[in-house]
């Protein structure tokens, strides 16, 4: 019995929380300097933990689909339904209930639904990434658009809607948010080319040339960037030119958690290089530390200077 709830807890990916966290507070911080939105912790605890069990929800549902073909990846094996720590049926049953538990907080949270909204969109997106008949996931660019585009925007949106009502966060953000992420899954995806090859997906990494896949990766990531750089130094440009202000702006010091983090680049090198030896459960794990890292930061500048 111990080890079923071990494996229930590796099925629900909690480390895989911190790009929700990451997101949503980047959103909530945002909302704070742009909007003049007024934060309640208790408000964002209880949005990120309907976001952080919906997306836990996902991924099992996600497993229990792929097992058979999990089975086969050198990593994915290890998961728990294909290495069979959580029976299949179990393991289902379970994550649908994550996906009713987190609908109910949207329910209950958000009088003008505009989070709810956001979780049904992650739920819709995630059901045409992974179901049949769609298999976005198998699709040239439509893998790429699922993953990296449609998620990190709504799990941005799901923070920001808990303090403003409607969907006009400043594009910048979005930008710093997608450049990066998108960058970073298009670069993942590459890790799995050949066995995605064996199960005969016809996903981006497969169809296109992995050197035209990676130059594409390296643009949106120097973007997401810019967009970052942009975003500091906007707070000194808008008071000259107010249109500017609706760009997005973070407070200048923001800037040295971005100079900060261009201390992890050589830890990257390798795997931007060559995305298909990746090892790829040592790259999550500096992946997760690093943005958890980043988040810390930001935080810490916002709530103390």
């Amino acid at each position: 019995m111990p080890g079923i709830f071990l494996g229930l807890l590796r099925l629900m990916r909690p480390m895989e929380w911190s790009k929700s966290f990451g997101n949503m507070v980047i959103a909530a911080i945002t909302a704070a300097i742009v909007a003049n939105a007024v934060l309640n912790p208790v408000t964002f605890l209880i949005g990120f933990a309907g976001v952080a069990l919906l997306w836990s929800g996902l991924y099992g549902i996600n497993d229990y689909t792929d097992r058979k073909a999990d089975a086969l990846h050198p990593v994915k094996k290890l998961r728990p339904i294909p290495s069979g720590s959580v029976p299949a049926k179990l393991g289902l049953v379970f994550s649908l209930a994550l996906v009713l538990i987190a609908l109910a907080i949207g329910v209950f949270l958000n009088g003008s639904y505009f989070y709810l909204v956001c979780l049904g969109i992650m739920l819709a997106n995630q059901i045409l990434y992974t179901m049949k008949p769609f298999n976005f996931k198998k699709r040239p660019v439509l893998d790429l658009i699922s993953g990296s585009l449609v998620n990190p925007t709504f799990r941005f949106y799901a923070g920001w809607t808990l303090f403003v009502s409607g969907f006009n966060a400043p594009i910048l953000a979005l930008l710093f948010i997608l450049g990066i992420q998108f960058g970073g899954y298009g670069l993942y995806r590459m890790s799995s080319k050949k066995h995605e090859e064996n199960l005969n997906y016809k996903s981006t990494s497969v169809m296109f040339g992995e050197r035209k896949v990676r130059w594409v990766c390296y643009a949106t990531i120097l973007a997401g960037s810019f967009s970052y750089l942009f975003l500091c130094f906007n707070s000194l440009i808008w008071p000259l030119f107010l249109p500017l202000k609706w760009l997005g702006f973070w407070p200048f010091r923001f800037l040295s958690i971005g100079l900060l983090s261009l201390l992890a680049l050589p830890v990257y090198k390798n795997a931007m290089k060559n995305p298909q030896g990746i090892d790829m459960k040592k790259m999550y794990w500096i992946i997760y530390v690093h943005y958890l890292l980043f988040i810390a930061g930001m935080l810490l500048l916002f709530v103390f200077f």
